[in-house]
């Protein structure tokens, strides 16, 4: 070690290091903190163990010796000088240790990308082994808050993935065995200014703008707020729809026959594919980390994969993103609300309500969400709570993706909000922006498939449901009769997405006995729903 770097010095009791001024440990026994942090850390499974700065890694290996299923180390190194010496310093133990990793970085998202790779975690449990934390605390910091979102995030996810998966992979057997195939089309993208509407109280401002200059924009609605916007008179040119249940089913009632592009999910309930007429482009979002969702992007289907975003707004904002080259403008995207209002006037929540309304009835509804658990008020005024929150940043990741590849983003919204990045527009000023665009195609521009097209379409999609109902049936009878622990394995993989809303996928890939129990009765309901031919526009 060089003069300004590092230098370990010997306290007749094991190292301890001098760098920048300071002691990295304690002069008298540079262990002894180490280990109790380590041994005083929380032993549960699951958990993910941040490390920031380890150095010498003293109180490593004991951290390490105290991992329970499903928990992981995670080492973080800001400084290049003291990064080579946890390198040295932990090589055995990182080969003893899969679960531990030792990484340099002063990029948050990168750090967060690699704990992300590291597996699913219950829980985040910071470990101070060394003064080093101190030499870029705010780092540190900023990355255990960021980990922690991370955790709760997934967690979320995983809740939501055991109450809806099933439902979700049902809905898209189900549409892929009934789609009218001659109304799929491709995504054509252009350089049109787009406008995403969603149906929160600010769309009621913004209606007379967009009908003023519907024109020059591709109106492009959310299922919600397609009503409303038909009301005023606002040419309607896609709607997007993402919902798996049949509730939203009377989103689109105030169409009344008008065509418009249907850009629906096949984990959307099968009655949105027949709601409307028009062209229909099929999105597919990847709700789990299955093997399903590869073998249908390869299947040569008309299908756009997506991520999966699980809010109807933060998905029309990457349709804008992906099909659209013009400006992108957004009103009714509020991802928060005033006290007793959520929605835009003339949405299906709003009429709901109205017509309840008697003189004994007060439209508790829209208060009941206004002090429901977790709700809170942001800087601006707005009510808000987690799950806001969590699309709010999905939205902003959108917009600042589209702001970094040079496209204007303009917000039309008013009243009470969540600040998203982009530039706070007035209606005049928009107007400006929009005056240097082309004129909108309408209809929406698509692609249709060539003569026979169609035809050829659903003979792959007939494939695609023969081949999963196969493997489904292989699964039950060796889970019936019984095979080598490799053959099961395999089918076990190859099915993955049928358990993937299990509680504890885990088990199942463990092949648990009372896991595959479980499993054999989901692989003879999916055979069989597999197995079943519908007509187009069947239920």
């Amino acid at each position: 070690m060089g003069e300004h770097g590092p230098l370990p010095v010997d306290t007749g009791r094991g190292l301890s290091l001098w760098y920048r001024g300071r002691s990295i440990y304690s002069r008298h026994d540079p262990s002894a903190a180490p280990v109790k942090a380590a041994l005083a850390a929380v032993d549960s499974a699951g958990t993910l163990y941040l490390v920031p700065s380890p150095c010498l890694c003293h109180g490593l290996g004991e951290l390490a010796g105290r991992m329970k299923e499903g928990s992981a180390i995670l080492c973080v190194e800001t400084d290049q000088e003291l990064m080579a010496l946890a390198v040295e310093a932990s090589r055995d133990l990182r080969s003893a240790h899969p679960g531990l990793a030792l990484i340099r970085s002063d990029d948050l998202r990168a750090a967060v990308d690699w704990a992300r790779g590291m597996g699913s975690f219950r829980r985040v449990e910071l470990v101070r082994l060394s003064g080093g934390y101190d030499l870029d605390r705010p780092f540190y910091d900023a990355l255990l808050s960021a980990l922690v979102a991370e955790v709760a995030l997934g967690l979320r996810n995983r809740v939501t993935l055991v109450r809806m998966g099933r439902l979700w992979a049902r809905n898209l057997v189900r549409n892929l065995g009934s789609l009218p195939w001659e109304d799929a089309v491709r995504p054509l993208p252009d350089n049109s200014a787009v406008a995403v509407c969603g149906a929160g109280p600010s769309l009621d401002a913004a209606l007379p703008f967009l009908l003023r200059n519907a024109g020059r924009l591709h109106v492009m609605a959310c299922d919600t707020a397609c009503g409303p916007l038909a009301a005023a008179g606002v040419p309607v040119d896609s709607i997007v729809c993402l919902e798996g249940q049949v509730y939203n089913l009377a989103d689109f009632l105030p169409m009344e026959g008008r065509r418009a592009r249907l850009c629906v999910d096949l984990s959307a309930h099968p009655s949105s594919f027949r709601a409307l007429s028009g062209p229909k482009l099929l999105l597919a979002s990847a709700w789990d980390d299955s093997g399903l969702h590869g073998r249908l992007a390869a299947a040569g289907l008309p299908i756009l994969g997506v991520p999966p975003l699980g809010s109807v707004g933060v998905l029309a904002l990457h349709l804008a993103r992906v099909l659209h080259g013009g400006p992108i403008l957004f009103a009714g995207l509020d991802f928060g609300f005033e006290p007793g209002r959520t929605h835009c006037s003339g949405s299906p929540v709003e009429l709901a309500e109205a017509r309840r309304e008697s003189r004994l009835y007060r439209r508790d509804g829209r208060w009941a969400a206004t002090f429901r658990p977790g709700v809170r008020t942001l800087a601006g005024g707005a009510l808000c709570d987690p799950a806001l929150s969590m699309y709010a940043g999905l939205a902003a990741e959108e917009l600042e993706r589209a702001g970094s590849g040079g496209r204007v983003t303009v917000d039309l919204r008013t009243g009470a909000r969540h600040p998203l990045p982009a530039a706070a527009a007035g209606f005049t000023a928009a107007e400006r922006i929009l005056a240097g665009c082309p004129a909108a195609d309408r209809p929406a521009r698509a692609e249709p498939g060539a003569p026979g097209e169609a035809a050829e379409w659903r003979r792959r999609a007939e494939s695609f449901l023969e081949a999963e109902a196969r493997v489904m049936g292989e699964l039950r009878g060796a889970l019936r009769d019984g095979c080598d622990r490799d053959r099961l394995s395999g089918l076990v993989a190859r099915a993955d997405w049928s358990f993937s809303h299990f509680p504890d996928p885990e088990r199942v890939r463990a092949l648990k006995l009372d896991a595959l129990r479980r499993l054999a009765a989901e692989a003879g309901y999916w055979e069989g729903l597999l197995s079943a031919r519908r007509e187009p526009g069947s239920p």
